[in-house]
């Protein structure tokens, strides 16, 4: 079995002239001082949950919503495909190939189907998309 590391957190460092930090400080201290590991941990959390409220300290993250459009990017063919799935509950395996368009898929297809009376196929479609912001003028 292997050996886990367990990452440590330093224990958050306490606001000069702050009388909250410097109580919470001296809570986690005599705590440590006496073996009492879970006082200890209560302290230094109560001690982040302070800072990051009355210190701005923390995670602090900015969410901002900015509109975007997603669109089918135009430099690129989007692209066209069916393989057959219906030879006796298994897969038949034949494909049509990829293509730019979905007319020549569909015309291998229907020529599959005559050969073999194969009916079931799956087809797929893929394109590529781009993110377009919205400005206000748009």
């Amino acid at each position: 079995m292997e050996e886990q590391t367990v990452r440590e957190i330093p224990p958050p460092v306490p606001y000069a002239g702050c009388e909250e930090c410097t109580s919470l400080a001296l809570l986690r201290h005599e705590a440590r001082q006496c073996g009492d590991g879970t006082t200890e941990t209560d302290a230094n959390v109560l001690m982040r949950r302070h800072q990051a409220r009355a210190h701005r300290v923390g995670f602090q993250r900015l969410f901002r919503y900015v509109p975007y459009l997603i669109v089918q990017d135009a430099s690129a063919e989007p692209e066209y495909e069916a393989c057959c799935v219906s030879e006796d509950g298994a897969d038949c395996g034949a494909g049509s190939g990829r293509f730019a368009d979905p007319a020549p898929v569909e015309e291998w297809q229907r020529r599959h189907t005559q050969e073999t009376r194969h009916a079931r196929y799956r087809r797929t479609f893929a394109d590529y998309a781009v993110l377009e912001r919205v400005t206000p003028d748009s």
